[in-house]
């Protein structure tokens, strides 16, 4: 009867475990825009099947103009939204990943919102933690800063 009764236990344990659904992670990257911006970005990650994921983002950037050494904090913007990531191609320790989402904010006093669509690549470590590089293309509406292109580079850290 032991034998059966742990046989049933190993196998109902077997059956509930699947490798990477559900995992969670705080990602944190910043880099540079164009036109001129530098943007800093946090977000939360929650894996699904297949390599697939979400993320919530939340970001703030800021423009600099010449001469920077009154005017950098002038042209500020904050932001967040939310993305689906869909894997393209896995490889021995990371994957490619195509990212679309929307996005909402304020650029100074003006509201825009827009959809944000891009590229992330990410290069995992033996424990756990994830290397990520991220290129992004943002269309925002209602204020004059249409396009907001470029690369950011981060981390993600498992929770």
């Amino acid at each position: 009867m032991k034998k059966y009764l742990i046989a049933i236990l190993c196998a109902f344990s077997v059956i509930s475990v699947s490798a990477g659904d559900g995992d969670d992670r705080l990602t944190v990257s910043a880099g540079f825009l164009f036109p001129s911006t530098l943007d800093a970005q946090i977000g939360w990650e929650h894996d699904l099947s297949y390599g697939n994921s979400i993320e919530v983002i939340a970001e703030a950037g800021n423009h600099w103009q010449t001469p920077v050494c009154h005017m950098f904090w002038k042209g500020y913007y904050w932001d967040g939204g939310v993305s689906y990531k869909h894997r393209l191609k896995r490889f021995k320790n990371g994957q490619l990943r195509i990212r679309g989402g929307v996005i909402a904010g304020a650029d100074q006093k003006d509201f825009f919102f827009g959809p944000e669509i891009g590229f992330e690549y990410d290069y995992v470590f033996p424990n756990g933690w994830r290397f990520c590089v991220i290129q992004k293309n943002n269309v925002n509406f209602l204020h004059g800063d249409t396009f907001r292109n470029g690369l950011l580079i981060g981390l993600k850290v498992p929770l």
